[in-house]
């Protein structure tokens, strides 16, 4: 395993607390994430996660495919 990572992503079109809680779920099911942290009214995730087993594109394929908007934020 390797040494966990954590990364920022902006995610764009959360509305409200079910919003974030959809992207949590979704983001958390993937194998090697560790972590998910959605703040909709920031418009933030972070995810912690083993890079040997998910990638940020991978993380941002998953948000974008229930409908949110999402890139490594800045």
């Amino acid at each position: 395993m390797a040494e966990p990572q954590t990364t920022r992503f902006t995610t764009t079109g959360m509305h409200c607390h079910s919003c974030s809680m959809l992207i949590q779920m979704t983001v958390s099911d993937l194998d090697g994430v560790d972590s998910v942290e959605v703040d909709n009214a920031a418009g933030l995730t972070e995810v912690t996660y083993d890079p040997d087993k998910v990638t940020p594109e991978g993380i941002i394929t998953e948000i974008v495919a229930v409908g949110y908007g999402a890139e490594v934020a800045g």
